[in-house]
């Protein structure tokens, strides 16, 4: 599942099917599993719910109670997704393959598997958007990667 297609998925109580709210936002943390979601609920603030404490499937997410959900406060946490958004990825030879645009993640293991990579609307529409594992891809730097044949450490 593509990242973004978290936002505005309907959060559910699991034993009643009652929508408790809609997801606003995933966090991903610095070991690329996600680590919670900021959930939108209507007349009450916002709240968040720890990875551990969620069901995630195609096309929702579900808390077995109402106690998942936990008071959170508009506070600037650091999500490796934002943080990777845009970055330049490049082959081992040096050519440009394109940006970030996107996390593929796993709905099971709640953990990212790859990255879809934007090469352009004209290569794009011809080609289809390109998809890397995340095991092939070295953080040279803070925004750009070096994708190889085979596995490296990200050293960002």
């Amino acid at each position: 599942m593509k990242l973004r297609h978290m936002r505005q998925m309907p959060v559910f109580l699991e034993n009643s099917a009652e929508v408790v709210g809609s997801v606003k936002r995933a966090v991903i943390g610095d070991d690329f599993r996600l680590s919670y979601v900021v959930i939108e609920r209507e007349g009450k603030p916002p709240g968040m719910i720890l990875s551990q404490d969620l069901y995630l499937g195609e096309e929702v997410l579900l808390i077995k109670d109402l106690d998942g959900i936990k008071s959170y406060r508009h506070g600037e946490e650091s999500s490796v997704y934002e943080q990777k958004m845009g970055d330049i990825i490049f082959d081992d030879k040096g050519c440009e393959l394109g940006a970030i645009s996107d996390f593929i993640i796993s709905i099971q293991e709640k953990r990212v598997l790859g990255v879809e990579v934007f090469s352009g609307a004209i290569g794009d529409l011809l080609h289809g958007r390109k998809e890397y594992d995340l095991e092939q891809i070295s953080w040279t730097s803070s925004d750009s990667a070096v994708v190889g044949n085979e596995g490296r450490e990200q050293s960002w």
